[in-house]
């Protein structure tokens, strides 16, 4: 046996909570303890810039390949489904660590980058129309703007709540729960 677990060997595969807390562990220990308290968003900026990355790779190949048979705004919306599809991947895992339900977490997850993806729409063709660019510079930073305002749609919306909302804060630090005002006498 090592590492005392059990049936370690070549065979033993660990359950996926064992998993996620390997990586959970992992990432906090290449954060330095002075920075501890920023953890959440550090690993929003690490990973944001991971997803803008491969959102936006995604949507230059597309783009690319696609553009002679398809318009900017079709391109654009299969690209934000493979896009999405990434993100969830990693957003509720290594950031936000939800516990929560993947049926309840996902509608809301996916709703955040619904706003953005009508935003995009509306933007991406006005700007391919009135401002000299090309795609690929819009796309760039309408790409950087999505990653800054989605942590907070993430933050307060996607990811609140959950079974250990109440124990754990984003950030890995206990969280507080605010003293409730004493009830007026009389009621």
């Amino acid at each position: 046996m090592s590492q005392g677990r059990p049936h370690a060997g070549p065979l033993f595969r660990p359950r996926p909570i064992e998993r996620r807390a390997w990586v959970e562990r992992s990432l906090d220990r290449l954060i330095s303890s002075r920075l501890r308290r920023y953890r959440e968003q550090i690993l929003y900026l690490v990973v944001g810039g991971w997803n803008a990355l491969f959102g936006y790779l995604n949507f230059v190949v597309l783009y690319y390949f696609l553009q002679v048979r398809l318009s900017v705004t079709v391109i654009l919306v299969i690209s934000y489904a493979i896009s999405i599809a990434n993100a969830y991947v990693c957003y509720p895992y290594i950031v936000f660590r939800g516990r929560g339900s993947v049926l309840r977490e996902m509608p809301r997850f996916t709703s955040v980058y619904l706003v953005a993806l009508a935003a995009n729409l509306v933007i991406l063709p006005l700007a391919l129309r009135w401002l000299p660019l090309s795609a690929y510079v819009v796309q760039a930073l309408f790409t950087i703007a999505v990653v800054l305002v989605s942590y907070l749609g993430h933050k307060h919306f996607s990811f609140r709540g959950g079974p250990h909302a109440s124990q754990e804060q984003g950030n890995g630090e206990q969280r507080q729960s605010r003293p409730q005002s004493p009830a007026p006498e009389g009621e």
